[in-house]
């Protein structure tokens, strides 16, 4: 039996926009294709502060691909592991995320 992740797709498209820029408006990660390249999507990474931050979209892909929904848009939190004088701090950040799909 095939899984949610193993699905290809007609076509994808994926925007990832800050809500905390400060400097131009657009998109900070933008990608489109078919078939099974969305699966590229699925754990984004942006640089942060002194990690990387994770953006996870696994639960909104299995979401979109076993009910076969063609758009998610939303507000989703990355996050990141900041290290300051030997203390740990999670930090979450903001993102709207927009992704279509067709089947």
């Amino acid at each position: 039996m095939e899984t949610w992740k193993e699905k290809e797709v007609a076509e994808f498209a994926v925007a990832v926009m800050s809500k905390r820029s400060v400097t131009g408006v657009g998109a900070e990660y933008e990608k489109s294709g078919s078939g099974n390249d969305w699966q590229g999507c699925i754990r984004l990474e942006f640089d942060g502060f002194s990690d990387a931050r994770i953006l996870n979209l696994d639960h909104i892909w299995k979401d979109m691909i076993e009910n076969e929904k063609t758009i998610f848009s939303g507000e989703v939190l990355a996050c990141e592991t900041v290290s300051s004088s030997g203390e740990s701090v999670l930090l979450n950040t903001p993102y709207e995320v927009e992704i279509r799909v067709s089947y």
